[in-house]
């Protein structure tokens, strides 16, 4: 009887264990850094460097941009230099500086849960020849909740200060599928904009507890559960 006890005990825990308990949506490449720009203008307008996203639209001045490689300047005196939301890789969206244009970044994201909100939460810079601009977001698919405009935080000055002041922002939708499109677009806009450090978690509730701290505890459980069965065999 103990030994049926102890071997469910054991499946439980592997089962607390499991990957699957740690299955959710999740944002592929969400700070742009998988693929990474080694030289002046490599990889700029390839969409095979940006993978999990599909870039429809203008192409602006470039789409992969790193601020260690493609940008420069921004060397006046107590001006912020540029930089990235996150890490030193970001997209951008618009018509660049000689056109008017529309662009769109999107991903399909998996492991929604129907009737369940999720925040989007992402950075987004002006590229500095305006004091700011816009954005839209929307859930294209999966989703009942509309599309919301957002603004970038003002550019410290113009020319030559580029995508030197990163704002935070977040967009909250409601699934109505396991799967749902992400576009993060603009329209008709000349100059660009910056998008980088793209995450999604569901909305009102408290953080997964990392795997490590999972494992640790069913562990913890696994041991104690083995412990009080050998001490019932002892005293017996």
């Amino acid at each position: 009887m103990e030994n049926s006890r102890t071997l469910v005990f054991a499946v439980l825990v592997l089962c607390l264990l499991s990957p699957v308990a740690f299955a959710g949506p999740v944002i592929t490449n969400g700070s742009f850094e998988a693929v990474q720009i080694t030289s002046s203008g490599e990889g700029v307008y390839n969409p095979a460097d940006i993978p999990g996203w599909t870039q429809t639209g203008s192409m602006g001045d470039g789409l992969l941009w790193n601020i260690n490689y493609n940008i420069c300047c921004n060397s006046n005196s107590g001006v912020p230099n540029a930089h990235a939301g996150d890490g030193d890789q970001f997209v951008t969206l618009g018509g660049g500086f000689d056109a008017i244009g529309s662009e769109a970044w999107s991903q399909v994201i998996t492991g929604l849960t129907v009737g369940d909100s999720y925040n989007i939460d992402f950075m987004m810079a002006s590229e500095g020849q305006t004091a700011t601009q816009q954005m839209t977001v929307a859930m294209t698919t999966g989703s009942s909740t509309g599309p919301e405009d957002f603004t970038s935080l003002v550019s410290p000055g113009t020319n030559p200060f580029f995508w030197a002041n990163w704002g935070s922002e977040q967009y909250k939708f409601l699934a109505t599928d396991t799967s749902a499109t992400l576009q993060f677009s603009v329209t008709n806009q000349q100059y660009d904009v910056g998008l980088d450090a793209v995450s999604i978690a569901p909305a009102g509730t408290s953080p997964v507890p990392e795997p490590s701290s999972l494992l640790f505890l069913g562990s913890s459980m696994l041991v104690l559960g083995l412990g009080r069965t050998v001490r019932r065999r002892f005293l017996s």
